[in-house]
């Protein structure tokens, strides 16, 4: 599946790897219980609704897309430590070429395989990967994850939040 990368983001989102549904339609966050366009749309990342197949039109909202591994699987739990800690060189040099002001991560599990930690909240991060971009852990936005909407929303808009006080 294509990244969806420009100069100059305001956000860039990094997913652990494209949903067999994505994979097979090339359209970012695609899966038929995925949040992901509600939660850009309602915390204001974007003025209306998108749809997966319109996913190159982040771009013209400052939003950038991309994953640790190209791969698609049914579940992320499909993916290897490992093969996850090799797509974090690629990671870097994408935050280098774009230079996102915010980087938000769409689960813990995509946060710490990018970190090589063992924890992180939820959130705004102390100290970025990959500086001066805020890094922003976000809850999956799978329907298969267990938190409310309103929770997964509080933390989208917290990522808007954060591109906005990055500047410029």
């Amino acid at each position: 599946m294509e990244d969806i990368l420009a100069s100059d983001l305001d956000v860039l989102i990094v997913g652990f790897n494209p949903g067999i549904r994505s994979g097979d339609t090339g359209h970012h966050y695609a899966g038929r219980g995925n949040q992901f366009w509600r939660l850009l749309h309602a915390s204001g990342l974007t003025p209306r609704l998108l749809r997966p197949d319109e996913c190159r039109a982040l771009l013209d909202h400052g939003i950038g897309s991309t994953n640790l591994v190209a791969r698609a699987t049914a579940t992320a739990a499909e993916l290897g430590r490992a093969e996850l800690r090799a797509g974090v060189p690629r990671l870097a040099e994408i935050v280098a070429r774009c230079r996102p002001r915010a980087i938000g991560y769409t689960g813990k599990g995509v946060y710490l395989a990018a970190a090589g930690r063992a924890r992180a909240d939820w959130g705004l991060q102390r100290a970025s990967l990959f500086p001066p971009a805020r890094d922003v852990v976000l809850p999956s936005p799978s329907g298969l994850a267990r938190l409310r909407f309103e929770e997964k929303l509080r933390w989208f808009r917290e990522l808007a939040a954060a591109a906005e006080r990055a500047g410029p």
